[in-house]
């Protein structure tokens, strides 16, 4: 292949301005800095690569054939099942661009589909493209999603080239399914969901910046409504987490959760998923399954560089999201589902996203995606959950009291977690069983922690 260099922006700050390059050979991925970019004071691309200690530096992504995932997180995987990259692909057919290998059709999508996304680095095929991006600050119309909707490339894809009328983009990753589900970019009217949307906003307007999600019923009947049942549960729970509005597309089931990386402003906020800050260290990272959570303990204690603002806050948040994925029937709680947001020294971690019970579908039906407290190495007659529940407290140093705490709040939040997935009728009533009866099995195993 030939070697590739693009050209790495953000507007974080308020103006956009040119983070560095990112130059792409056969062998490894090197990212340096612009010369004056650590002196704005503004986010580097990673927790982990802050400007200042990386200034006569450059980040080297040995992995051949791969990118690290901070810029992964910016396109679809090559998942034969990814809607979006099957989408961006055409698009990019369209352009006249046929990439020769999956990597080459990596760094085609970053190119030409890499901004605009989550978080705050936007990445283009060099200046003129991202100054052209930049320049066009407008949403166009609120449009209705009618007829006239049915996924269409050009409405969907071609924003990128800031000519669209609507449909904004197809994002990355989809966590929960391994990109599956149709999600979208887009802003709907101040008042909620209506049937209307526009280009997400660049500048402020009178409009709120969602992600728009689309149910594949026949592969996940029940999952919009599943989503927003798990959202309002971990708000009863203490988490913060993003408002939503049931929507309809196309005929099918949808959710349009509001989005939180964006500031008051209507600024890109830092946002980096714990796979991205693990991989960045640990060569055995190579998936968002690999390692297991315990390890988020040790990023949550870095003295340097300190990424997080509240470290006793972060622990019991990363607890009390494992018992209650737990307690919920979530076995899809992995590493690019846990985010930290803001700059380092003052992360923490994001809003809840994502916590679908996903192991009410069959081919979902696991504990957790990643390991924790050493699950299923134990050999004692004790149960292997509780063992693992208390040495992952103790990896995070908490005490015996806080499990009690922790543990005996989210059993009782969870009271009425069987009425509440009875009450989903979209979601078939196979689906409910199997949920029910993992929730009611693992609510009887954790009333040992209290």
């Amino acid at each position: 292949m030939q070697d590739t260099q693009l050209s790495i922006w953000t507007r974080t700050g308020g103006e956009a301005v040119k983070m560095g390059t990112l130059y792409v050979t056969d062998v490894d991925a090197r990212f340096s800095y612009t010369p004056e970019y650590p002196s704005y004071g503004l986010p580097g691309l990673s927790l982990v690569y802050s400007p200042e200690l990386f200034r006569d530096s450059t980040i080297v992504h040995h992995q051949s054939g791969s990118l690290h995932p901070r810029f992964r997180a910016l396109i679809p995987p090559a998942d034969e099942q990814n809607f979006q990259r099957k989408l961006m692909l055409a698009f990019l057919r369209e352009k006249g661009i046929e990439p020769a290998s999956p990597f080459e059709a990596d760094l085609a999508l970053l190119a030409h589909t890499g901004h605009g996304g989550i978080g705050h680095v936007d990445v283009f095929a060099d200046d003129e493209s991202a100054g052209n991006w930049y320049a066009n600050t407008d949403s166009g119309p609120l449009v209705p999603i009618g007829d006239q909707f049915g996924f269409s490339l050009k409405d969907m894809i071609s924003w990128l080239d800031a000519d669209a009328r609507f449909i904004l983009e197809s994002l990355g990753p989809t966590p929960s399914v391994g990109g599956a589900i149709p999600k979208l970019l887009v802003a709907i009217p101040e008042d909620g969901w209506d049937g209307r949307i526009s280009l997400p906003n660049k500048v402020c307007t009178r409009r709120i910046d969602v992600v728009l999600k689309i149910e594949r019923t026949q592969a996940y009947p029940g999952l919009a409504a599943l989503e927003a049942m798990a959202l309002d549960l971990h708000r009863d729970a203490g988490f913060v987490v993003p408002r939503y509005w049931h929507a309809e597309v196309g005929g099918l089931p949808a959710l349009a959760v509001e989005r939180f990386d964006r500031d008051a402003d209507c600024m890109p906020l830092p946002l980096e998923s714990l796979y991205s800050i693990l991989a960045a260290g640990a060569r055995d990272i190579v998936r968002h399954t690999d390692g297991s959570l315990d390890r988020i303990a040790r990023v949550i204690d870095l003295a340097e560089p300190q990424l997080v603002s509240d470290r006793k806050a972060a622990r019991v948040h990363l607890f009390k999201r494992v018992l209650l994925a737990l307690l919920s029937g979530n076995g899809d709680l992995h590493l690019e589902n846990l985010s930290f947001m803001g700059a380092a020294g003052e992360a923490r971690f994001s809003p809840v996203y994502d916590p679908t019970p996903m192991r009410a579908y069959s081919m979902h039906n696991m504990l957790c995606a990643v390991p924790f407290g050493g699950y299923g190495e134990y050999d004692g007659d004790e149960d292997p959950l509780l063992n693992a529940c208390s040495t992952f407290a103790s990896s995070l140093s908490l005490t015996k009291s806080d499990v009690q705490d922790i543990a005996g709040e989210l059993l009782a939040v969870t009271r009425d977690y069987p009425e509440r997935v009875a009450a989903l009728d979209s979601l078939p009533g196979e689906n409910k069983a199997r949920l029910t009866e993992i929730h009611r099995d693992i609510q009887q195993r954790l009333s040992a922690l209290v």
